[in-house]
């Protein structure tokens, strides 16, 4: 079972997020970040080990450029960027190979580095 987080202000139709099994729905105010939403609608996900990699490629289509998603599992992380998913290796730093190539591509697509350290919780 893989479980995520995606925030409904970063996909072009987050109408989608209707069709997940939800862990919760949480309703932050962010009145620091300049140009983007004030209040975010965070929905923790819970996705089959089967279904993730459709999940992550339908969510890459809809993600808005400098936003990203990301589900993980005891060993792996999903991240969900525009166009694009990486696998990475679930680690306490992050510093894999696969995690450089993501960074990369992220700081291409307007996500600011600060923002790619990945919340994990149970």
């Amino acid at each position: 079972m893989y479980k995520g987080f995606v925030l409904s202000e970063s996909l072009k139709n987050p109408t989608i997020l209707n069709n997940f099994e939800k862990i919760y729905v949480k309703v932050e105010n962010h009145p620091e970040y300049e140009g983007e939403p004030k209040i975010w609608h965070d929905f923790k996900l819970k996705v089959e080990d089967k279904d993730i990699e459709y999940i992550t490629n339908s969510l890459a289509e809809q993600m808005k450029d400098s936003w990203y998603a990301h589900f993980w599992n005891e060993n792996y992380v999903y991240v969900v960027l525009p166009r694009k998913v990486f696998k990475i290796p679930k680690e306490e730093k992050w510093q894999s190979k696969e995690y450089q190539e993501l960074k990369e591509y992220a700081l291409k697509y307007g996500v600011e580095g600060q923002y790619l350290e990945f919340l994990i919780e149970d």
